[in-house]
């Protein structure tokens, strides 16, 4: 009987000491390749799985544990036991849908395509290597990754999901002027000949166009063009304003205003399951809520929240499958139920890069940010972000500058978008638990504070 089978069977016939217990197993199977100088310079696998327990007598208790062996009824008390060190008074509500669903034997066993990989990690250096006649190092990192997740509960939920994905970073050093400079790149897909490497090849060569004898700007009140992986840095950390639990607490910027307008008729956002441009894709939730699209800002107005089935519950409506545990950067294991992202994205318009910095005219175009996590206040959407960027005149760049911070307000920033890039960006979280995007982002004005 496999491990999951114990924990079925004890949830059917749950001791009378619990009222309802939950159990939500994350597995992951990784191969990385690393190919530097034309070869491969590193190869590892690893094999990861954590099982998340919630059992719920008077109080909600959690347990959590690696060891897949460890008796089904331990881990169950373990879980009751800890619910005395729980503040919270009322029990989590616990999926009561009877959805069963299972992923067929095939798919959750095949291997990585070693060989492949081997090819496509040596073609992509070879492609990016000849971008800039200043490239002194190219290195390569592709993974193979398998994701498989199940959760099972006491009323009969019991779903399954299986999901492939390869994922390519190259990472570029240059010497120019006596100067270095590095530049990344990073996609993921399905499938390992979805990796483009032309995009690898222009993103990365604008990059290191964008920071070559760069000089310093003067502060003011700038028309700027945000590049696509500026907005994406800055969505990494404002999808928490989405966030049900924030707004009925009423920590979020956007709180009571759903249905208002917070941005301009240009800025719109989705969370979505799946997009074509990343290999990630959701069928459910860590509650078992199945996964949905949900419109969160159409045209500049809010008309969505993501939930879970506890922010559903309190504002009166229905969870949008966004229960989660990974949301930040930490060293703690989340064993508490939040809200997070699944493939959350700004939404793309029509125009070019350059028709965007035509339309522009004059300006600041802003290629590159540092430190986002630790530089947006979401309470306040208060934010003060390092960057580097391009001066444009007459629509055409004209030098390099450093030593930047773009200041304001989140929901200023929302209002003041004048357009969307077709350029649309989907970047992982660092703990691949959800993904963010965005296109290039043409704004009114913002601050810039030079040296």
């Amino acid at each position: 009987m496999s491990f999951l089978d114990e924990y079925r069977t004890v949830l059917k016939n749950l001791p009378i000491c619990y009222s309802e217990a939950e159990v939500d197993v994350e597995r992951r199977g990784s191969t990385v390749m690393k190919h530097a100088n034309g070869e491969i310079i590193e190869t590892r696998s690893s094999e990861t799985a954590e099982l998340f327990v919630r059992v719920s007598d008077e109080k909600t208790g959690y347990a959590y544990t690696q060891d897949l062996d460890e008796e089904p009824n331990h881990v169950l008390l373990r879980a009751l036991n800890n619910s005395q060190f729980v503040e919270r008074l009322k029990n989590d509500r616990l999926n009561r849908l009877l959805v069963n669903r299972r992923v067929s034997e095939g798919l959750k066993n095949r291997d990585p395509d070693i060989p492949s990989i081997k090819v496509a990690a040596n073609q992509l250096e070879d492609s990016v290597r000849m971008v800039d006649s200043s490239i002194s190092s190219v290195a390569v990192e592709i993974c193979s990754e398998r994701q498989l997740r199940n959760v099972i509960n006491s009323h009969g939920l019991d779903v399954e999901s299986a999901m492939d994905l390869y994922s390519a970073t190259a990472t570029v050093m240059a010497e120019k002027n006596g100067e270095q400079y590095d530049a990344s790149y990073y996609e993921s897909a399905s499938r390992l000949e979805e990796i483009n490497p032309e995009r690898f090849r222009n993103k990365i060569a604008a990059s290191l166009r964008h920071q070559y004898d760069a000089k310093e700007m003067h502060s003011g009140l700038y028309t700027v063009l945000l590049d696509s992986t500026v907005v994406t840095n800055i969505m990494m950390t404002a999808w928490q304003l989405f966030s049900g639990l924030k707004y009925g607490e009423g920590s979020s910027p956007l709180s009571g205003k759903l249905g208002e307008a917070i941005g301009s008729s240009c800025f719109s956002v989705i969370d979505s399951p799946s997009h074509e441009l990343t290999g990630y894709h959701y069928e459910f939730d860590c509650e078992g809520t199945p996964s949905r699209e949900e419109q969160l800002v159409d045209g500049g107005r809010l008309t969505g929240l993501m939930h879970n089935i506890t922010s559903a519950y309190r504002l009166d409506t229905n969870s949008t499958g966004n229960a989660g545990r990974y949301a930040l950067l930490s060293g703690s294991i989340p064993t508490d139920i939040i809200i997070t992202p699944k493939i959350i994205y700004a939404e793309p318009g029509s125009e070019s890069v350059a028709s965007l910095l035509e339309e522009m005219g004059e300006g600041v175009y802003i290629t590159h940010s540092y430190d986002v996590f630790h530089s947006i206040n979401i309470g306040s959407g208060g934010f003060s972000i390092p960057c580097r960027g391009t001066i444009i005149r007459n629509g055409r760049e004209d030098h390099n500058v450093t030593g930047l911070t773009m200041s304001g307000r989140l929901t200023d920033l929302f209002s003041r978008v004048r357009a969307a890039g077709n350029d649309l960006y989907i970047e992982e979280f660092l703990r691949k638990s959800y993904c963010v995007g965005a296109p290039s982002l043409l704004i009114e004005k913002l601050q810039i504070n030079g040296k």
